[in-house]
């Protein structure tokens, strides 16, 4: 018992002789600095994948080039290499809030919100990207669709692409070419997963 007591006021002893080793509050923010809440793109489009990565069905592609539309069940492998148009770096948390700016809008009529990011900032292929949502409750987790275009150049031509995302059911890549020449080459492909609405 004679140690036990030793043993307690040994330990009482040093704890009262340690230098306060709490950390240090955090830094308190500044209410009038604007804390932004982007809608996260690209984890949601890789949650989509993942999604469509567990479904047990045939993924259909359909491929519309001048006019000529062929279609055919796709392989996972080509599935995950046409979706990575979707999945640009700009699209990460960091980059995305700091070179995009954000406009949203309610629309009473569809009971949607627009939550709409572009950038003035020429060098990034992504410029402009749109997110369809429903709010349920107080929070927006119904999302409808994902909008997006991109610009890139290649020699003398430059591609611009128009891709589509609607949630659970399939994507959309448009693209056009346009060179020197007065004509411009497009095509058109479509992957499904769940043609059911």
């Amino acid at each position: 018992m004679n140690n036990l007591v030793r043993g307690i006021l040994l330990l009482l002893f040093i704890s009262c002789n340690n230098p306060d080793t709490r950390p240090d509050p955090s830094p308190a923010i500044d209410s009038t600095q604007k804390v932004k809440a982007y809608f996260p793109v690209l984890d949601f489009l890789k949650s989509e994948i993942n999604y469509v990565d567990s479904l047990p069905v045939g993924i259909m592609r359909y491929t519309t080039q001048n006019g000529i539309i062929d279609s055919g069940y796709i392989k996972p492998e080509e599935f995950h290499r046409l979706a990575q148009e979707f999945l640009s770096p700009v699209l990460n948390r960091e980059t995305f809030e700091n070179e995009f700016s954000e406009t949203s809008f309610f629309d009473n009529t569809t009971q949607y919100s627009s939550f709409l990011y572009a950038t003035p900032n020429k060098n990034l292929p992504v410029y402009r990207v749109d997110v369809l949502v429903k709010p349920e409750d107080v929070v927006y987790n119904k999302v409808k669709s994902i909008y997006m275009e991109k610009l890139s150049e290649k020699g003398d031509s430059s591609i611009v692409q128009k891709l589509y995302w609607k949630a659970g059911h399939h994507f959309q890549i448009s693209s056009e070419i346009r060179t020197s020449k007065p004509e411009i080459t497009s095509s058109q492909v479509k992957v499904v997963w769940n043609p059911w609405d």
